[in-house]
């Protein structure tokens, strides 16, 4: 099953009733870039497996996901993601130069990017490493493997993982 690229600005899943992570007062967004529109269907089908209600936009290419962060075109007003899942091969502009070109900037050092790709390669995790990714994660060949690996990356960086934007608040913490 393919999907659809999402030609407009709306996100492409609808939250649902279920948890919805926020940074503050608002929700926070995930921004998938794979130019594979059969592995964007599988992440966002196991990122609402997690229940969570969170919006999640898509970009098929570097060039697109750029798009995306600096609002041009039609993601003009577009929420700020709060977690990117950005693959490696993809044609044009590829994983490691957008990922080099999204740290170059400072407003975009505190999104997590999550390295999600078919490439099993040290090298290539060395450079992701070097270019500021926060993960690297790899596609599972099997479905339901792959499914669980999203699901558990995305319950990390939503729920589990805290930075200055996103914690707890201090009166919700055991000492």
């Amino acid at each position: 099953m393919v999907a659809e690229k999402n030609t407009s600005a709306k996100p492409a899943t609808q939250p649902h009733a279920g948890l919805t992570l926020s940074n503050g007062s608002e929700p926070i967004s995930i921004l998938l870039v794979d130019d594979d529109a059969d592995c964007r269907l599988l992440i966002r089908d196991a990122i609402s497996d997690c229940k969570v209600c969170n919006k999640v936009y898509e970009a098929s290419d570097g060039a697109e996901a750029l798009d995306y962060l600096y609002q041009r075109g039609r993601f003009k007003g577009v929420a700020r993601p709060g977690l990117i899942y950005l693959d490696i091969e993809m044609p044009g502009l590829n994983g490691q130069e957008t990922l080099r070109q999204i740290r170059a900037n400072p407003q975009f050092l505190e999104i997590p990017i999550v390295m999600m790709t078919g490439v099993s390669d040290e090298q290539q995790m060395k450079m992701a490493a070097e270019n500021g990714a926060n993960s690297y994660t790899i596609k599972p060949a099997n479905a339901e493997q792959f499914l669980r690996t999203v699901l558990a990356s995305t319950n990390y960086w939503l729920s589990i993982h805290q930075s200055p934007a996103h914690h707890l608040r201090p009166e919700d913490c055991r000492r």
